[in-house]
C-alpha cells in the first residue's frame, strides 16, 4: 500500500513528512521537485507538494469580447506569464499518482486549499477527488499533524471545495467579462484600445471609495466654539472644558465665557469611577491585519504574508480565520511553559501559571475551519526571524497571553467646577492595577492623567477662561487597514480575498495613499460611468447576495451549479444593458480620462490606463478573427479535434477538446488556411486541407505518417 499526501506547499510538504515518519524520511528529487518518502504504521508513503495553485480557469477558445462563458481549468503556466515553474510540480504529481493505491489531501484547510487539493487531484493525478482523505489541522506542529494523520476526514470538504470553485467561476465571469466591456467601450468611442478593469468585489469596494471622496468634497466646514478654564492646583496647572462639547453660536459663546468668569469658581461635586477593563480577544485575521498597521504601519497584505511565513514554520496556527475562540483541547500550559523560555515572556508566563487555571477570554466570532490564531508553543531559534517577523510573532504572542490575564482596573475622575453658574469639567484617569497590560501595554495606551487633591466647595483658583473658535471636519479617508474592517462590515470579499483587492485597485491605479487612500480621477471615473449607466455593477448589496449564497454552497444548502448559473444569468443581464450603453460608456471615459491625461501632463507618474501598441491592436484582431476549427474527433476518448493557439509562443496546433483529462495533440503548419476534410489516417488522425497562397493539399497530421499525401490542385 502507497499512499500520496499532497501538500501546499514545499515548506509543508517537508513539515508533514518529518512529522509522519517514523526515522528520517527520504528525500528525492523528480522533475527538479523534491518530495518525501517513509514508512507510517506498515504504509509506504510519498508526500508532494503543490506550489500555490497549479490550476486555473481559462477560455475553452481565444475569443475577443464579450460575454463569455465557456471556461475550463487548465494549468497555470499555460494561462498566466511567468508561472513557467508549475509545470514540473503537475507533471511530478501525475507520474506519482501512478505509484499510489491512497490519496490524501493535506492543503491549507479553507476553500482556496480544498480548491487546490481537488484540481490536484483530478487534473494532474487523474484521480476521482471523492476517493481521497483529508487531513484537517490548524498547525504544522508535529502533534497537530499526527493528530490529523489519526484523524483523517474520509473524504476532501466537498462543501469547501464546491464554494471555493463557484467563487472562482464568478470572479472569471464576473471580472473577464467586465472588464472587457469596460476596454471595448473605449475602443468604440474612441478607436484606441486601452484596457481597464472591473470585478465582483473590485467595484463595489471602490465605490464605497469613492463614496468616501465625494463626502470629503462635498463637506462643508461648520464653526463652532469650546470654552475652557485654565485653573491653578499646588503650583501645577490644570484644563477643565465646559460641559457642552461645542456652542454653535459665537454669542452664546461670548455670554458663557463672560457669566464664568464673573465668578465665584468652587469644586461642586467630585465623581471617582473604577472601570474594568477585560483583556483583548485572541486574533482573527482581519483584527490581526488592523493591530499590525497600527503597530508597525503594516499593509494588510503584508501582514498576512508575514503570518503565513510563521506558520508554514509551525510557529503559529493557520492565519485565515475569522475566529475569536482557541481550541478547547489546546494544552495552554505547555505552551506558556514554552513562551516561558524566551526572556522577555518569561515573567507574564510566570505569572499565568502559577494562577492554577488558565482560561482565555473570546469574542463572539467563530470559523468552523479554524480557531483564533495562537503560537504553537514552537521556539523560535535566536536570530531566526526577520525584524518583521519578530514584530508579529510577539503581537500574537502578547495577544495570546492576555487572553489569559486578569482585567485591568482604571480609576476614572471628574472635577465638576461651577463659576458663575456654569460647569466645567476636569477630567483625570490612572491605572490601579494593570492586570494584561503588563504584557499587552506596549500596543494599547491608555492616559494617564494624575490629578491633585481636590475637596467638595473648595474655591478653585481660575487663571483664565477662554473660548477658541475651530471647525468641523470633514470624514478621515480610509486607512489600509480600514478598508478591510469596511469590507468585512459589508460581508464582500473574505477573510483570505480581501487584502488582494485592496492591492488590485492599486495596481489598476484606482486608488493612491499607503496611509490615507485617495481614489485617483481614473478610479472616479470608472465608478460614475458605471454607477450612472449599470449602477448593479458596483453594487455591494448583489456582490454580498453572492457571498451569502456561497457560504450556503459550503453549509452543503445550495449547489454550486445553481449559483453559477444564477450568476450567469445576471450577468448576462448587466452586459445586455451595458452593451445597449457601451459608446456612452466609452464617451464618458474617453472625455474624463482625456481631461485628467492633459491635467497630468506636467507629473511624471506612470500611466494606469494601458494604450495598446499597433502590434498589440492587430493581435487582438487577429485573436477576434479566430473561429473555432473542428478538424475530426478524438481517436482516444471521442472528443472534438479543435485548432488551438499556444498561449505563450502563439503557435497554432491540433488538440482535444478534453484536455487536460486527454492530451492528444497534433501539430500543424503555421501557414495557410485549415479546411477540415471528414477522413482520417493513421490511428484515426485527422486529414486537413491546407489553401495556401493559391494552391491547395491534403496532409494527415500523423508527422509519422508514411505517406504525407500531397494533393497539388
Amino acid at each position: 500500500m502507497v499512499t500520496l499526501i499532497i501538500a501546499e506547499k514545499p515548506n509543508v510538504a517537508r513539515k508533514i513528512a518529518y512529522a509522519l515518519a517514523e526515522g528520517k524520511p527520504v528525500r528525492k528529487t523528480l522533475n527538479g521537485v523534491s518530495y518525501y518518502e517513509f514508512n507510517r504504521d506498515g504504509k509506504r508513503v510519498i508526500v508532494a507538494p503543490a506550489v500555490g495553485h497549479l490550476f486555473t480557469l481559462a477560455p475553452k477558445t481565444r475569443v475577443y469580447g464579450y460575454p463569455i462563458f465557456e471556461v475550463e481549468w487548465v494549468p497555470v503556466y499555460v494561462a498566466e506569464k511567468g508561472k513557467s515553474y508549475a509545470r514540473d510540480y503537475v507533471k511530478t504529481l501525475r507520474e506519482l499518482a501512478k505509484r499510489a493505491d491512497e490519496f490524501i489531501v493535506a492543503c491549507d484547510y479553507d476553500t482556496e486549499g480544498e480548491v487546490i487539493g481537488y484540481t490536484a487531484l483530478k487534473y494532474a493525478c487523474g484521480v476521482d477527488p471523492s476517493k481521497a482523505k483529508r487531513m484537517k489541522f490548524s498547525a504544522l506542529t508535529r502533534k497537530d499533524l499526527l493528530r490529523a494523520w489519526y484523524n483523517l476526514e474520509p473524504t476532501i470538504n466537498f462543501g469547501m471545495a464546491d464554494a471555493g470553485i463557484a467563487r472562482h467561476v464568478l470572479d472569471w465571469y464576473w471580472g473577464v467579462n467586465l472588464s472587457r466591456a469596460l476596454t471595448q467601450s473605449i475602443k468604440r468611442a474612441s478607436g484606441k484600445w486601452m484596457v481597464l478593469s472591473t470585478g465582483r468585489v473590485q467595484g463595489p469596494t471602490l465605490r464605497f471609495l469613492v463614496e468616501r471622496e465625494r463626502e470629503i468634497a462635498n463637506f462643508k466646514p461648520t464653526p463652532y466654539w469650546v470654552i475652557k478654564m485654565l485653573l491653578e492646583k499646588n503650583g501645577e496647572q490644570y484644563t477643565a472644558v465646559y460641559e457642552k462639547e461645542r456652542i454653535l453660536d459665537e454669542n452664546e459663546a461670548k455670554r458663557i465665557v463672560e457669566e464664568a468668569r464673573r465668578g465665584p469658581a468652587f469644586v461642586e461635586r467630585i465623581d471617582v469611577k473604577q472601570q474594568r477593563r477585560n483583556p483583548p480577544y485572541p486574533f482573527d485575521l482581519g483584527t490581526l491585519q488592523r493591530e499590525a498597521y497600527s503597530a508597525f504601519g503594516y499593509s494588510p497584505k503584508k501582514t498576512l504574508e508575514i503570518a503565513q511565513k510563521l506558520y508554514e514554520r509551525a510557529l503559529l496556527s493557520y492565519p485565515r480565520t475569522s475566529s475569536q475562540k482557541l481550541p478547547k483541547n489546546l494544552n495552554f500550559k505547555t505552551i506558556i511553559q514554552n513562551l516561558a523560555k524566551l526572556p522577555e515572556y518569561k515573567p507574564f508566563a510566570h505569572e499565568l501559571l502559577g494562577k492554577g487555571y488558565l482560561k482565555p477570554v473570546e469574542g463572539s466570532k467563530d470559523d468552523p475551519a479554524h480557531p483564533a490564531i495562537y503560537p504553537t508553543g514552537e521556539i523560535p531559534k535566536s536570530g531566526d526571524l526577520t525584524k518583521d517577523e519578530r514584530n508579529i510573532y510577539d503581537l500574537v504572542v502578547r495577544r495570546f497571553l492576555a487572553a489569559f490575564a486578569d482585567p485591568a482596573l482604571r480609576e476614572i475622575m471628574k472635577i465638576i467646577i461651577n463659576s458663575g453658574g456654569h460647569h466645567f469639567i476636569l477630567s483625570g484617569a490612572r491605572t490601579l492595577k494593570e492586570g494584561w497590560l503588563k504584557v499587552y501595554g506596549k500596543y494599547v495606551k491608555f492616559d494617564e492623567v494624575i490629578l491633585p487633591k481636590f475637596r467638595e466647595g473648595e474655591p478653585v483658583n481660575v487663571i483664565q477662561i477662554k473660548r477658541e473658535k475651530k471647525k468641523t471636519k470633514p470624514p478621515a479617508r480610509y486607512s489600509p487597514a480600514a478598508v478591510i474592517k469596511k469590507m468585512e462590515d459589508l460581508g464582500i470579499g473574505t477573510k483570505a480575498t480581501r487584502a488582494q483587492i485592496l492591492e488590485t485597485l492599486y495596481a489598476r491605479g484606482y486608488i493612491e495613499g499607503k496611509r490615507k487612500i485617495k481614489v485617483t480621477p481614473l478610479g472616479m471615473n470608472v465608478v460614475e460611468a458605471l454607477e450612472k449607466n449599470v449602477p448593479d455593477i458596483v453594487s455591494v448589496q448583489l456582490t454580498k447576495g453572492f457571498e451569502e449564497k456561497m457560504e450556503e454552497i459550503m453549509k452543503r444548502k445550495l449547489s454550486r451549479d445553481k449559483v453559477i448559473d444564477e450568476s450567469k444569468e445576471q450577468l448576462m443581464k448587466i452586459l445586455k444593458e451595458f452593451r445597449a450603453r457601451e459608446e456612452e460608456i466609452g464617451r464618458e471615459l474617453v472625455k474624463r480620462l482625456i481631461e485628467d491625461r492633459n491635467g497630468d501632463k506636467n507629473t511624471k507618474k506612470k500611466k494606469a490606463v494601458k494604450e495598446l501598441s499597433e502590434e498589440e491592436e492587430r493581435e487582438i484582431k487577429r485573436e477576434a478573427d479566430r473561429k473555432v476549427i473542428v478538424v475530426g474527433k478524438c481517436p482516444k476518448c471521442g472528443g472534438d479535434l479543435v485548432v488551438r493557439y499556444n498561449r505563450r509562443t502563439g503557435k497554432r496546433f491540433v488538440g482535444c477538446s478534453n484536455w487536460p483529462k486527454c492530451n492528444v495533440t497534433y501539430p500543424l503548419l503555421q501557414r495557410g488556411q485549415i479546411i477540415p476534410t471528414n477522413r482520417t489516417c493513421c490511428d484515426g488522425a485527422p486529414v486537413v486541407k491546407i489553401r495556401e497562397k493559391g494552391r491547395e493539399y491534403e496532409i494527415c497530421l500523423d508527422m509519422n505518417c508514411k505517406e504525407w499525401k500531397k494533393r497539388k490542385r
